[in-house]
């Protein structure tokens, strides 16, 4: 496998390699057996204890890994994507959990809270971040279809919008359609609902909470109104089983073949082509477009524009917390998708089981230290 993956680093062998990558994945998804629809009522909580759906990701990211300083494959950015959400929603889960209504913490208690919300900025801002570089890429992608006039059958706008994916390489549609993301969007952005409550109406007075207020408001995109886009998707998603009949068994191929792919299914066009001429149109009305197209979204990894080219060769992003590290700092990598990780006692606050998370990687593999490490690695 390791001599395919330095062979397939030739653009001859490109298609092929792609092509069979697909088959691999999509094998060791059928001997393994782990079921990655979650298009039905999932509770998130079960999803997050099974530690396949880590290991298949970590599996389907490395395999289009070409090394720090070149692109990744579609395929590779969908799992190095949801990895970074997974990871989020298991920090969010275990630090963010809301206090209950009407009670009012100790002194010391609260301060502890407000350190784990600091130590959460890196976190909540990427995802953040992630949230703006999908609606953008959607733009993009809304423009394609409406480059296509009304009389154009539907197939050719199918084929018009896969090649303009393929084209920029970007996962902003498959996060959407894929239902394992979908799904950690969803329970991301409801700690999200309850930080904002919080902002608003108790913590106004502390400057961690005006921080946090601030990062919130510097968002194109109001995070209410990607939320009823996820929500139209997943409805326009069920629809689409529901009324073409589409059984079970079709219904997993469908969502194992977008999440390995990058690509979404043309038995999804109907939601597809809702989403990018009805859901984004209202969208827009409550954007500020010229904002979110300067929204600096370079940090992230999955773009493979000059300004994210830059930003890769020049800075080193811990995966773990999500901040820029210093030239010089000692870093940990990963073994397996080279992400790193700064190698110095955990900052103020951090809680105990947030300590014992950062022993492996995002994508569940061991850390290597790196001595005097000065070269750039953004993961």
């Amino acid at each position: 496998m390791e001599l395919f993956q330095n062979e397939h680093l030739r653009e001859d062998n490109f298609a092929k390699a792609s092509t069979f990558l697909k088959l691999f994945l999509s094998d060791v998804h059928r001997v393994i057996s782990v079921n990655v629809d979650f298009s039905g009522d999932t509770k998130t909580e079960l999803y997050l204890r099974n530690g396949l759906h880590q290991r298949m990701l970590s599996m389907q990211l490395s395999l289009g890994y070409r090394g720090e300083q070149q692109h990744r494959s579609l395929s590779s950015k969908v799992a190095f994507a949801i990895l970074q959400l997974r990871w989020a929603t298991l920090t969010f889960a275990m630090g963010l959990k809301p206090n209950p209504p009407g009670m009012t913490l100790p002194a010391d208690a609260e301060l502890k809270r407000t350190e784990t919300v600091r130590s959460f900025f890196g976190i909540i801002s990427w995802t953040l971040s992630l949230m703006n570089y999908v609606v953008d890429e959607l733009f993009t992608l809304a423009a394609t279809t409406e480059d296509h006039s009304a009389s154009e059958d539907a197939s050719s706008s199918y084929d018009a919008v896969t090649h303009k994916i393929s084209e920029l390489n970007t996962p902003a549609l498959a996060l959407l359609f894929v239902s394992q993301s979908r799904l950690l969007f969803k329970y991301n952005f409801r700690f999200f609902r309850n930080l904002s409550v919080e902002i608003t109406q108790q913590r106004s007075h502390d400057p961690t909470w005006r921080e946090l207020g601030a990062i919130f408001s510097k968002s194109p995109v109001p995070l209410q109104q990607f939320e009823k886009v996820l929500a139209e998707v997943d409805a326009s998603v069920r629809s689409v089983y529901e009324l073409e009949h589409v059984p079970e068994a079709e219904r997993k191929d469908i969502e194992k073949s977008m999440l390995i792919t990058g690509s979404v299914s043309p038995r999804l066009w109907p939601a597809l082509e809702r989403l990018l001429t009805k859901t984004l149109k209202s969208l827009r009305e409550d954007v500020d477009v010229a904002e979110l197209y300067f929204h600096d979204v370079s940090w992230l990894g999955l773009s493979d524009d000059q300004a994210s080219d830059r930003w890769r060769k020049e800075h080193r992003l811990d995966v773990i917390r999500k901040v820029e590290l210093p030239k010089r700092a000692r870093v940990r990598q990963c073994t397996r998708c080279c992400s790193v990780m700064e190698d110095a006692p955990p900052p103020k606050g951090t809680a105990g089981w947030l300590v014992s998370m950062w022993r492996t990687c995002v994508c569940g593999n061991w850390w290597m230290g790196m001595k005097d490490e000065t070269q750039n690695g953004s993961g």
